[in-house]
């Protein structure tokens, strides 16, 4: 078993008191992965508490959200190769792309755009309540984001001689002559809590609008409402981050640059909405894929058209049957 090597001997405080269960889950457990592995149970089972409110289809829901993790890792993988590639040109070093994307890490903005794209995509073609499916989505990002960001200040690494450091993602200003940061490791600020505590913040203000909310015809606004202010608050928190692996052009990071174009693309699309120029999807009165999976509830039929001449309760018999 390895040996537990603390950042800064001298301070006792790192020197917690570990059993035999914390020593193995601190030496063998990535706690990035678990955090993030407990995020998502979160939210799924966020998703489909609140599909059983609005009675959307969870089933197909949650297949969709599970299908999109695919695009979710391509684009934090990809994103993660360009970051680095901005990196080594900053330094005057170059490598073949494949090295690029097999060297570099993850990068949070890749998978959240990931996502959502592969998300949208396969419910335009797969859910039939889509702005529904897509608020969903936009709702419970952010706190998969804030339970993961407390992974990432809780990881470790290892040193030259093999042993593990705490080591929370290498990143965050160091400030030495600062009482706050003395409180945490190298006296770095701990951007990794901040990020995480405005997640949750995020999240439950996303979750109230979101319950509150009444009208379909709104639907498919919480991407925005989402999108918007994170993109500002990442704008702001990267000043903090001395993160320089990540990349970036002249004085912004790649993280600062990906915020701006966010930003600047809600400003375009919502000057195009108030213009009329990108016109409200209709929304559709009846769903044939929300009342498959109520549960003690009968689904709703198709109204019977009556035609001229016929009784009332009487159905034609060249009438379409029900469906059910």
């Amino acid at each position: 078993m390895w040996k537990v090597c603390i950042a800064n001997p001298e301070k006792n405080r790192y020197n917690i008191g570990m059993n035999t269960v914390t020593q193995f889950l601190w030496d063998h457990v990535l706690t990035y992965s678990v955090m993030a592995a407990i995020g998502i149970i979160a939210v799924f089972g966020v998703a489909f508490l609140l599909c059983i409110r609005r009675e959307q289809n969870w089933v197909r829901q949650l297949f969709l959200m599970i299908a999109s993790l695919i695009g979710l890792l391509g684009g934090a993988k990809l994103f993660g190769a360009i970051s680095y590639a901005t990196y080594l040109y900053t330094r005057g070093e170059t490598i073949s792309f494949i090295e690029c994307f097999t060297q570099s890490g993850i990068v949070f903005y890749g998978g959240l755009l990931g996502y959502f794209l592969t998300f949208w995509i396969l419910s335009k073609f797969l859910l039939p309540r889509k702005r529904l499916g897509r608020d969903i989505v936009a709702v419970t990002t952010p706190l998969f984001h804030g339970i993961a960001r407390i992974g990432c200040y809780l990881g470790r690494d290892y040193n030259d001689f093999g042993e593990i450091v705490w080591h929370p993602c290498c990143y965050g200003k160091q400030y030495p002559d600062s009482a706050f940061c003395s409180h945490f490791w190298d006296n770095r600020l701990p951007v990794q809590l901040f990020e995480s505590a405005f997640n949750f913040i995020l999240f439950a203000v996303l979750l109230i609008l979101f319950l509150r909310e009444k009208k379909d015809a709104r639907r498919g606004r919480m991407v925005y409402l989402y999108l918007f202010p994170y993109a500002i608050f990442r704008f702001i928190i990267e000043f903090f981050r001395g993160d320089a692996v990540r990349g970036g052009f002249g004085p912004l990071s790649f993280s600062q640059v990906v915020s701006i174009l966010i930003v600047l693309w809600l400003i375009v699309v919502l000057i195009l909405k108030k213009t009329g120029v990108l016109k409200p999807l209709p929304v559709d009165p009846y769903d044939p894929g929300v009342d498959l999976y109520r549960f003690g509830k009968q689904p709703i039929k198709e109204p019977i058209v009556f035609y001229e001449g016929d009784d009332a309760g009487d159905k034609p018999e060249d009438a379409p049957e029900d469906k059910q």
